[in-house]
């Protein structure tokens, strides 16, 4: 059975929650703020560097210094190569657990 609480603390819940959430996510938020300005703009104080302007300067300088596509696509080949192994092996295990079960696949299963 489910504890009853009141609107109050339902409220205050939900404010620390999302509180915490925020917390959690302002560092990913500010770093997708600094990849778009320029390297002197992202040393400033942070009411400058909000107020700088925004600029894809440093994605074309990061792919002007390294094949960034290159390594990209390293990257989809290596996780699809992985997954397609995992299923590889996976589907066939889970099928022979589903459909032809011993004692040993319902120990595992609990």
């Amino acid at each position: 059975m489910a504890r009853k609480t009141s609107p109050t603390q339902g409220a205050v819940v939900t404010v620390a929650a999302w509180s915490i959430g925020f917390l959690i996510f302002l560092p990913i938020l500010w770093t997708v703020i600094l990849s778009f300005k320029s390297e002197t703009d992202a040393i400033r104080t942070p009411l400058q560097v909000l107020s700088a302007p925004w600029t894809t300067a440093s994605y074309a300088e990061l792919q002007a210094r390294s094949n960034y596509g290159a390594h990209f696509m390293n990257s989809v080949i290596i996780s699809v190569g992985s997954t397609v192994l995992a299923l590889i092996v996976a589907i066939p295990a889970a099928w022979a657990m589903a459909f032809q079960p011993v004692r040993r696949t319902m120990d595992l299963l609990g």
